[in-house]
């Protein structure tokens, strides 16, 4: 995380993302979600002279993913989408909506119908690839060995 103010730099550490408490807005119709952005103290850069925090609230993490979906780098794309792979939750409502996608999304409904049409089409004797391994049972839904 880089802050400055004008010429003058701020912060120049890791930053650690953390939630913070939701805010109401004046008009106490909406509730937004907010994450704070501090320097991270495990890190090795140099630490700021003050303690300095950037607060986001959800509008603004939007604008961040967006911007880093859409970036010229496939290495800022990747990171949002190694995000997503590993929190279960967020790839699971993606692949919900993908397959229940509304006629407002016809483009999303295309592209999962050829994905499963060419998951059906694969060889059922030789296993597609998956996501996951397969994980041995729990010992205690094994049957017992002793016998």
């Amino acid at each position: 995380m880089r802050v400055r103010r004008g010429d003058r730099l701020i912060v120049e550490v890791r930053a650690k993302a953390e939630p913070a408490a939701d805010v109401v807005t004046e008009d106490y119709y909406a509730q937004l979600a907010q994450i704070r952005l501090i320097a991270n103290p495990t890190s090795r850069q140099r630490e700021p002279e003050t303690p300095t925090d950037v607060t986001l609230d959800d509008t603004d993490v939007a604008k961040l993913v967006e911007c880093a979906i859409r970036h010229p780098n496939p290495n800022m794309r990747s990171v949002v989408l190694a995000a997503i792979w590993n929190h279960a939750d967020s790839f699971r409502q993606i692949f919900r909506f993908g397959l229940d996608a509304p006629d407002s999304f016809p483009e999303l409904r295309k592209i999962v119908a050829e994905e499963l049409a060419k998951a059906a089409a694969s060889d059922p004797v030789k296993p597609s690839k998956t996501l996951l391994p397969r994980m041995a049972l729990p010992a205690h839904l094994q049957k017992d060995k002793r016998r």
